[in-house]
């Protein structure tokens, strides 16, 4: 069971509501600190399952105080072990926030807005990781060798930007979007420019087995790039960050737009444009499957305001990825005949 340690700062004169709020959390889990100027720092051990109602109550209430503030801190273990958590009947949810469970056991919306807002910010480290693989990847496809290549997919910078292009449409946050549509952009062109470039200094053999490879798309390659996107969106959501470096591999976004960009400097025209085909096919199923999953593991906004903007960026995104996936397929269809 993955723990957290929720603490929250708040008034000392509010601090008596805080076991109406935290109902169900025993006292061994729960300790108060005084701090200066009348403040008291209390600190909770919990499931990471358990940490967004909890955090939804207390920023509801204490929001409006201007001393008040929610930190979460992963935890290692404890001691003694804090009991699995007893499935709960239907009648049993909070009903104030129905069907606020998730499918699976998540992280909270907070923690997983952390860890994927990085991945979509053009950030000089995002631009340099590019760079460094496109290099690689190029390499590697030239060279005919899938060790390189691999090492290429683990570096993997266009991944992030998709996982927060999925979450920023399920939240409704428009700045997530323009940000990660931004990396997203600048990443593919950049790494196309660069690939086009060695390409037209170091013309490919398109028979090699690498990059004939990135120059055919199937239905396999479909159902793995949906199949890869959901298991990557699965492993944010529940914290699982390991799971991502084979999600990396599976469904890389790199060697195909090198591959595209090696084709376009050698004049290989219809290669470069089965190329470009997986790569659509492989930016589109992530993002159906991620958009899937966020909504799957019930990831929702805090406030009615932020989730009437989500239930409309979602709709929105929803109509233009299946409209996407339509046409990917159908050209797949095409290029089958």
């Amino acid at each position: 069971m993955a723990l957290r340690v929720l603490k929250i700062v708040i008034p000392q004169s509010k601090r008596a509501e805080l076991p109406e709020l935290l109902a169900g959390i025993e006292s061994s889990r729960l300790w108060s600190t005084d701090i200066d100027e009348g403040l008291a720092e209390v600190s909770v051990v919990l499931a990471s399952e358990d940490v967004e109602q909890f955090a939804d109550k207390l920023s509801e209430r204490f929001s409006v105080y201007a001393e008040f503030r929610l930190i979460v801190l992963a935890a290692e273990a404890t001691r003694p072990k804090l009991p699995e958590p007893e499935p709960q009947e239907p009648s049993e949810l909070e009903p104030a926030r129905p069907g606020w469970k998730p499918l699976i056991g998540r992280i909270s919306r907070e923690e997983l807005q952390e860890d994927l807002e990085a991945g979509g910010k053009t950030s000089p480290f995002f631009v340099w990781m590019v760079v460094l693989s496109t290099v690689v990847a190029c390499v590697g496809l030239i060279k005919d060798s899938a060790a390189v290549i691999i090492g290429a997919m683990v570096i993997a910078p266009l991944l992030g930007p998709n996982m927060a292009l999925a979450l920023g449409t399920t939240l409704g946050d428009t700045t997530l979007i323009k940000q990660s549509l931004r990396a997203n952009l600048i990443g593919v062109c950049l790494a196309l420019l660069m690939a086009s470039a060695i390409g037209l200094a170091i013309p490919c053999d398109p028979t090699r087995p690498e990059l004939a490879a990135r120059a055919a798309v199937d239905a396999g390659d479909v159902a793995l790039a949906l199949a890869s996107g959901a298991a990557g969106a699965l492993a944010a959501t529940v914290g699982t960050s390991g799971a991502m470096v084979g999600v990396m591999v599976a469904v890389a976004l790199l060697p195909p737009t090198c591959a595209c960009g090696l084709f376009i400097g050698s004049g290989l025209w219809r290669e470069a444009l089965a190329a470009a085909h997986l790569l659509a096919v492989n930016l589109v199923c992530i993002n159906v499957a991620a958009k899937a999953i966020f909504l799957i593991q019930r990831i929702r906004p805090t406030t009615w305001w932020d989730s009437k903007r989500a239930k409309k960026a979602t709709r929105h995104a929803v109509l233009v990825w299946i409209g996407l996936l339509a046409i990917v397929v159908a050209l797949l269809f095409v290029e089958l005949r």
